[in-house]
């Protein structure tokens, strides 16, 4: 799926919780923020799939925007800034954002474009860490702090705090998950540091409920 374990568990995780939760909401056009090479995307969103009229990738990355026009995974795919989407108002029906809005430090500008180009009564998927996901690691809040300055975290956030800047943009949120145990953070941690020495391993454990280290919200274009 993808080139490490780590980002196979954290990944593997978020499109089963993507596609069971909220699969109904993948139709119409489809916008995927910060689409990267779309391997998430070729897996959450199946080719063919018959209600996704069209998708589209966007990213400010010109190396990525080329090897998601390859990919086949998209109809269209977008060179630019998410603060500034090169689409009409009104033009997409869903806005899909997998652990993206964490890496933007300008994100009112972002939700505030999120909201434009959303149909009246359209939807925002997006997965981000959440402000536990520090905690979770296990190493004291000295390391956390290193580690998302490291991995520039801008935003990691509680629910309630999401839910406020979701209103402040026009959308209200409507349903939301939390995933990733504190059991599992530990691991992907762990596997994290074994992929930088160069020690592979897989993942095998099954998924925790409860509270998480990072957060999945449906919101919807008021």
């Amino acid at each position: 799926m993808f080139p490490d374990s780590p980002t196979n568990l954290w990944r593997g995780i978020e499109i089963k919780l993507l596609k069971q939760r909220w699969g109904r909401y993948f139709q119409g056009k489809i916008l995927d923020l910060g689409c990267g090479e779309g391997e998430v995307a070729k897996l959450v969103f199946n080719k063919g799939q018959s209600f996704v009229k069209e998708l589209w990738g966007l990213d400010n990355d010109p190396e990525m925007v080329k090897k998601a026009q390859k990919s086949g995974v998209y109809s269209r795919v977008i060179l630019g800034d998410a603060r500034k989407i090169k689409l009409q108002n009104n033009s997409v029906d869903l806005v899909f954002s997998n652990s993206v809005l964490e890496y933007i430090q300008d994100i009112e500008a972002v939700l505030e474009e999120v909201g434009r180009v959303l149909k009246p009564g359209g939807y925002l998927v997006a997965t981000m860490p959440s402000d536990k996901l520090g905690e979770y690691l296990g190493w004291g809040k000295i390391y956390a702090w290193w580690f998302n300055r490291k991995y520039h975290h801008y935003h990691l956030y509680s629910l309630a705090k999401w839910e406020k800047l979701l209103i402040k943009h026009g959308l209200k949120l409507i349903d939301s998950k939390n995933y990733l145990g504190r059991e599992e953070v530990k691991y992907w941690h762990k596997l994290l540091w074994l992929n930088k020495l160069g020690i592979s391993r897989f993942y095998s454990r099954q998924v925790a409920s409860g509270f998480g280290a990072a957060i999945a919200i449906l919101g919807r274009k008021i």
